[in-house]
């Protein structure tokens, strides 16, 4: 903190992504809250004056008391600087919106329903609005919804996006290039079902549209960290030990030419196999 101090420009970024304990221990980022607390007051301390802070909502073990914790720890945030920089002080609250992702642990579960995040959304302006030094931000439900059909699409998704092309949908990301309708109008003429893709949580042994390729990562593995985070169970860093995930089998031949510290992960010890390959004769 003091090495950056020397180049202090803009805010200060950290991203606890939950502001519950209990939460922070579902996606495996435990952070106790005092830690946060503390480190933003330093922050605070060493003359930076805006913090912005990263969370998302619309995880499926999330209730509206977790919503509620990040407008508890927010307001906690501008307090503790207050009292160690005035009433200068800012905080940029980035709410964005849980979208489950393929090879990650919670490719099992389905993502938030429009209504619930609209919900949530409602809490935090509530909650959030009546301070002038605290700035939030959120995602648009429907922008999640789109993320959510590309994210976790199969092959059928292909003619909906060619289909959205053609009817107009270019920059949704942009609030002016936005095209809602024209996507669901895409769905529809493709006859598929858009909750099947969103709001459908997965069977443990179904076959996932992306399997065929290759993150180097056990599905196994991923079911593990799954099941742990639905227990709040968390890991620790796989530097400090190996959870057998799959990477280093995937990656031994190119970790055996290319020895040393930069890997973190334990060397290889078993010996590299040797690549037969029989040539067919001209004319076979």
């Amino acid at each position: 903190m003091e090495k950056l101090k020397q180049r202090r420009s803009g805010g200060f970024t950290l991203a606890p992504e939950a502001a519950s304990e209990r939460m922070r221990r579902i996606i495996n980022k435990f952070i106790p809250d005092e830690d946060i607390i503390n480190t933003t007051r330093e922050i605070y301390r060493r003359g930076w004056t805006t913090i912005k802070l990263y969370f998302m909502i619309g995880h499926p073990s999330e209730t509206l008391e977790d919503v509620q914790a990040i407008a508890d720890l927010c307001k906690r945030v501008i307090a503790e600087g207050r009292k160690v920089a005035g009433w200068k002080v800012k905080l940029n609250a980035g709410v964005s919106t849980f979208v489950p992702k393929p090879q990650t642990p919670f490719q099992w579960v389905s993502s938030d329903t429009r209504e619930s995040i609209l919900e949530k959304q409602a809490l935090l302006k509530r909650e959030l609005f009546k301070d002038k030094s605290i700035k939030l931000s959120w995602t648009n439900p429907d922008d999640s919804l789109v993320e959510s059909w590309l994210s976790r699409g199969d092959r059928r998704l292909a003619e909906v996006i060619y289909t959205a092309w053609k009817n107009g949908a270019r920059f949704d990301a942009r609030e002016e290039g936005r095209k809602f309708d024209t996507w669901m109008a895409a769905l529809a003429e493709h006859g598929l079902d858009p909750s099947f893709y969103t709001h459908r949580q997965r069977r443990t042994d179904e076959i996932f549209p992306w399997e065929h390729i290759t993150a180097a990562v056990r599905k196994n593995f991923l079911f593990q960290d799954f099941r742990m985070s639905l227990e709040g169970q968390i890991r620790v860093d796989c530097r400090l030990n190996c959870f057998a995930c799959g990477i280093l089998p995937t990656f031994a031949n190119l970790r055996r030419e290319h020895p040393g510290e930069g890997w973190k992960c334990p060397e290889v010890k078993t010996p590299a196999r040797k690549m037969e390959m029989e040539l067919p004769l001209v004319g076979d």
